[in-house]
């Protein structure tokens, strides 16, 4: 069987840490725990788990710095810097239509509940001429 790009999507968009570490690695390197400090409320492991998610998809590379003391490095690859393009033109596209999106996400939200509240209001017992 065939994959499609679109198979590939959840595999890179797993966590809402992604994109904003992609962009901070467009910048430059980063050793990990300054990674941490710009990203403001991100836990240690979510972090660490973000990394791993995006060296794993290969638009990352993990370096162990050997110099007085042992530290890691986080940097784009080349596959990682033909992603900034694309992943910009998405974030531009959410910022336009971001409200439209969240608005339609209410009203089927409430259409859900409301149809979900309107079946459960219904008589439980059998059915006309069932006895």
């Amino acid at each position: 069987m065939r994959t499609t790009g679109r198979s590939k999507l959840p595999t890179i968009f797993v966590g809402k840490w992604t994109v904003n570490v992609l962009f901070l690695l467009h910048e430059r390197p980063y050793r990990h725990g300054k990674l941490r400090r710009p990203l403001g409320r991100i836990s240690q492991r979510m972090l660490t788990r973000t990394l791993r998610n995006l060296e794993s998809t290969g638009l990352i590379a993990r370096n162990v710095i050997k110099s007085k003391s042992i530290g890691v490095e986080y940097s784009l690859t080349e596959l990682g810097r033909t992603f900034i393009a694309p992943l910009s033109s998405m974030c531009s596209w959410a910022k336009q239509h971001g409200m439209d999106v969240s608005a339609d996400v209410r009203l089927r939200e409430a259409h859900q509940t409301q149809s979900a509240d309107e079946s459960g209001s219904r008589a439980v017992g059998p059915a006309a001429g069932e006895e």
